[in-house]
């Protein structure tokens, strides 16, 4: 792995200059700070093994304060795309899977998009839920939002020992990273923009997803989305083999692995 010197702090896994080798560029989620690329691990290493070049790319740096929505963002990402050169694969996760959908109509159209928990709509609930977080993190309580992400990113069942999740002091730069990230997949509706996408997409979730579930996706009759059963917000953690196995599975379909 080697990183980047581009503004936007990204990593580079995989055979960077083979000749013929796919690229997968690939949209952070909301992370309190950087974590270079360590979100998608099991997803990256999958794409990697399979020959692919991956850039992963940290979705909230493009972010600052004259951009109030989601639209706003991909707006500035579409801009930046050209920097990372010809892709072949986009994929994103959560906040970046958002991106990356909206960025779907300025891609040519056989670009294939892989998603993992990435909202194509919101509902009241989700967003009932984003809110809460970002509500935290914006009032100097950038610990206690962090603590609620972490639950509400575990499956539905899942329990908690008592202080388990002991919140973290305040850190100014993650509580804006939070806030902004959380709200601006508030009211969002990709709908459109995803079912007219001609080329292939593959959307994973959760079965038990506190957040992303099945019905804030959108798909065409020639896409397809996947619920993993018992899975949370995480499922290429949570069960990774199965996770590896359709993203491998979907690699060869597509003419994108070597």
């Amino acid at each position: 792995m080697t990183t980047t010197g581009r503004t936007v702090p990204a990593a580079v896994f995989g055979p960077e200059a083979a000749a013929g080798a796919a690229h997968a560029l690939v949209l952070a989620p909301v992370t309190p700070r950087w974590d270079g690329g360590a979100f998608f691990t099991p997803v990256t290493r999958t794409l990697a093994e399979a020959g692919l070049r991956v850039t992963v790319v940290d979705t909230l740096s493009a972010w600052d304060e004259e951009i109030d929505s989601l639209a706003a963002l991909a707006a500035r990402w579409r801009r930046l795309l050209t920097q990372y050169g010809p892709v072949d694969l986009l994929c994103g996760n959560a906040l970046g899977g958002a991106v990356a959908q909206a960025l779907l109509p300025e891609l040519p159209p056989h670009t294939a998009a892989l998603l993992v928990s990435g909202p194509a709509r919101s509902d009241t609930v989700l967003q009932a839920r984003l809110t809460e977080i970002a509500d935290l993190a914006a009032t100097g309580r950038s610990g206690e939002a962090l603590a609620l992400l972490n639950r509400r990113v575990q499956p539905h069942d899942r329990r908690f020992e008592p202080g388990a999740d002991t919140p973290e002091p305040h850190d100014p730069e993650a509580g804006r990273r939070l806030t902004a990230g959380m709200r601006m997949l508030c009211g969002i509706d990709l709908t459109d923009a995803v079912r007219a996408h001609p080329g292939p997409l593959l959307q994973i979730v959760g079965g038990h997803s506190q957040l992303v579930g099945h019905r804030h996706t959108a798909a065409a009759d020639h896409h397809r989305v996947h619920v993993i059963p018992g899975a949370g917000m995480r499922p290429h953690f949570e069960r990774t083999a199965e996770v590896s196995a359709l993203v491998g599975t979907y690699l060869r379909e597509k003419g994108l692995s070597t």
